[in-house]
């Protein structure tokens, strides 16, 4: 039986990452409040000038009423894209400036805040090898590394799917597909060759710190950017690396007989998500088992609504336990 997983923010909530409408409280805490970082007071700054002028952020709890970071970065990019200044304060230059503190944001408070050890995916992902079925597929939809460490903790090695196509990959014995859709914290992309580079640890976070370079692994040039597919509505996937990513994802689940969502919202702004499982779905016409394992009683209604009553719903959080 094929089956493949398709991992959201909520499996790496259970390791300790934060969700995302908590975002930006953490984040405060471990940059404003603890080990205080310049780099990312214009995030704090637009929050304050975008509340109101008198507005001051003082302790990170006041940040629970204001707009959480995936409208954020919706108000940002919409600006961007209709050529827009948002202010005085805040003209395109300083808005470019705030999409990459946002971006720097997210990569320092997952470096921060994830353990090294993966208890619970490691125990999941065990207990798949050791179930006897085809190799499985992942696919996930967090940067984290954390699924990326407990597949490695198996013995295998990772196809991350820069290159080929979902049935080369099956072919090949010693690797387990994972698929990370939105980027990864251990990648960096040369945008001299286009080319992705993978890396054992995580490295995005040091991309943004000031003289600090990673090598292209395979040109040589010291220009290399953190992948980080913004969580907003006009997300941008225009790397042609990616793209194949997103090509082998869509493979592997039209060619699925068990598709398993683990803590993924399935939320009504990841359209290119739900377009592109919905097609995949359709592109090979046979019964599969759906099963959703999420705590939200309305992700689950959704899921009831996007793929019928016939899909099987664990409304729980994810425990590392094989379903």
């Amino acid at each position: 039986m094929k089956t493949v997983y398709i991992f959201g923010a909520g499996a790496s909530a259970a390791e300790g990452a934060p969700v995302l409408r908590d975002f930006l409280k953490i984040a405060y805490q471990f940059f404003k409040e603890e080990h205080y970082s310049t780099e990312l007071d214009i995030v704090w700054e637009f929050l304050e000038h975008f509340y109101g002028h008198e507005t001051t952020i003082n302790h990170s709890n006041e940040l629970e009423k204001f707009p959480g970071l995936e409208e954020t970065f919706n108000i940002v990019d919409w600006s961007l894209l209709q050529n827009q200044a948002f202010s005085i304060r805040f003209p395109r230059p300083r808005l470019h400036e705030l999409k990459t503190a946002l971006v720097k944001l997210i990569s320092m408070t997952l470096d921060k805040s994830l353990p090294s050890y993966n208890g619970m995916h490691q125990a999941f992902v065990s207990e798949v090898i050791r179930g006897g079925e085809d190799i499985p597929t992942f696919i996930s939809l967090n940067y984290d590394i954390v699924l990326d460490n407990a597949i490695r903790s198996t013995g295998y090695e990772l196809e991350y799917g820069f290159y080929g196509n979902h049935l080369n990959h099956m072919d090949c014995c010693k690797k387990i597909p994972l698929y990370k859709l939105h980027g990864s914290l251990n990648w960096s992309f040369c945008p001299l060759c286009g080319e992705i580079s993978e890396h054992n640890e995580k490295v995005a976070h040091l991309l943004f710190k000031d003289k600090y370079s990673i090598t292209c692994l395979n040109c040589g040039s010291d220009s290399s950017q953190a992948i980080i597919i913004a969580p907003t509505l006009y997300k941008s996937y225009n790397i042609s690396r990616l793209q194949n990513v997103w090509d082998c994802a869509g493979k592997s689940i039209s060619l699925s007989d068990r598709l398993i969502f683990v803590g993924y919202s399935l939320a009504p702004a990841d359209t290119s998500i739900i377009a592109t499982v919905k097609r995949a779905l359709n592109t090979i016409n046979k019964n599969r088992e759906i099963i959703v394992i999420n705590p939200s009683e309305q992700a689950c209604s959704r899921y009831r609504k996007i793929f019928g009553e016939n899909c099987r719903v664990l409304c729980q959080k994810f425990t590392g336990e094989q379903v």
